[in-house]
Parts: C-alpha cells; structure tokens; sequence
C-alpha cells in the first residue's frame, strides 16, 4: 500500500517539476516577445518614458517572519565559520527547502541577507572582512 502511495506522490512531483520547466520556457519566451517589441518600438520612433519604467511591479518573496533572518545569520555564524552574504543565502534555501538553482530567488535573498548584516554590523554585532576572493566573510564581532 505503501509502495503505491509513494509511486503516486513521486509521480506527482515529476509532473509538477514538468510544469514549472516548462512555465519558465514560457515566461523565457514572453521576455523574448517583449525585447523584440521593445526593439520595433524603438525602430519606430518611440520617444515617451523608458520602457524600463513600464513593467509591472513584482511582488516581494516573503520568506522570513519578523526578525527570523538577523536570528539565522547569527546561529549560522555563532558556529564559527567566516561566511559571506552568498553562503548565508544559500544556507537559508537549504534550510527552507528552496531550490538554489533558483538563481533570481538566491540573488534576493543574498541582497536581504547582505542588508542585514550591514545593520547588524552598524550595531557592533558583526564585522566583515575581506576574503582572498574580494567577498566580504562575517564573523561576529
């Protein structure tokens, strides 16, 4: 019985997996659109705002309750290792079970991460310094 329930949960994931492949090939195909449409409307003679200015905003990705993230990044550091605002973004997917793949989802939350610990770094509570690789590694002060 077991077996079957399994079987039908994997069965699900692939096609779940299936789908969110191909909806970025959609919306991979749609930037295209708009890129050439952008183009035309430049061959054209469009002069009005920056198309830049035009696009929809997105939602933010809510992914930390209040002060949950500045409570991670000082667990993670209070076990010694040096680490830069990347490694603590990808620790954080790991931990929430996001995909790191996720290359715009790792971007926004290394930017949230790095934002913090600049605070936390105003405040005392953490220095960064420098590593061989030009990337700020924090440690707790």
């Amino acid at each position: 019985m077991s077996t079957q329930i399994i079987a039908g949960l994997l069965k699900a994931r692939d096609d779940m997996l299936g789908e969110l492949l191909a909806m970025r090939d959609q919306c991979a195909s749609i930037y295209n659109d708009i890129e050439a449409l952008d183009r035309v409307l430049d061959v054209l003679g469009y002069d009005g705002p920056p198309l830049e200015e035009r696009q929809p905003r997105q939602h933010r990705l809510v992914i930390f309750a209040r002060n949950e993230l500045r409570q991670f990044l000082l667990r993670e550091l209070r076990k010694g290792e040096a680490l830069s605002s990347r490694d603590l973004a990808e620790r954080i997917c790991c931990e929430e079970g996001k995909d790191i793949s996720d290359q715009r989802m790792v971007l926004d939350v290394t930017r949230r991460v790095s934002k913090a610990m600049g605070l936390l770094q105003d405040r005392k509570v953490v220095k960064g310094e420098k590593d061989r690789m030009g990337r700020y590694a924090w440690r707790l002060a």
